[in-house]
């Protein structure tokens, strides 16, 4: 028996099962300590909009099992938030849409602030949450600022040239038709045709 603890091979299997146990205490631990909850999410999303932490209310949130809302062929709607009080004149929706139709049939996911005052919308923050199978994403830069103020009325087309929107990055790239959908999206919601 002695002989047996002796050989190499056992030596092998008792270190990694012990870097294996050690490992599995680690994660254990860490997962605890970082773990972050949907409120802590949702606070951060809430702060890289405004600056600053702001009352919500959830109307409809993806990570707490609620279903998207799907808006026709542009994409859908994965988050929605009331950011101050729905009964005054003045509050703000949150929307986290995800655009479809993206280079490779990639997505592009943004965070969409429109404020609401005297039930008239306006769009005043576009900001890139993420993306899949989309190039040159980088080269967007402004882009997003085009789809803020008045425009915010009409649907986009990454094809339109009436001096609105128009696409920041040709060719086979079609990141900036996501991003429009994404926009859309919302636009679609305001309007009620969104199921």
């Amino acid at each position: 028996m002695k002989k047996f603890f002796n050989t190499t091979w056992f030596k092998c299997v008792s270190v990694l099962l012990g870097i294996a146990l050690l490992s599995g205490i680690l994660l254990a631990v860490l997962n605890d300590a970082l773990f972050v909850t949907a409120d802590e999410r949702t606070m951060r999303a809430v702060k890289k909009i405004y600056g600053e932490e702001k009352t919500y209310s959830v109307i409809l949130d993806e990570d707490a099992g609620d279903d998207t809302i799907v808006c026709e062929d542009y994409g859908t709607i994965n988050k929605l938030f009331i950011i101050g009080d729905k009964d005054s004149d003045s509050f703000d929706y949150l929307f986290k849409t995800t655009g479809e139709h993206g280079y490779k049939n990639g997505t592009v996911s943004l965070w969409i602030c429109v404020s609401v005052k005297n039930k008239e919308t306006k769009i005043e923050k576009v900001i890139l949450d993420g993306f899949t199978k989309q190039t040159l994403m980088s080269k967007l830069g402004s882009f997003y600022d085009g789809f803020t103020g008045d425009n915010g009325d009409d649907y986009y087309s990454a094809e339109k040239e009436d001096g609105k929107i128009y696409a920041p990055v040709t060719g086979a790239t079609r990141s900036a038709t996501a991003t429009t959908n994404a926009v859309n999206c919302v636009i679609f919601w305001l309007r009620g045709n969104a199921r």
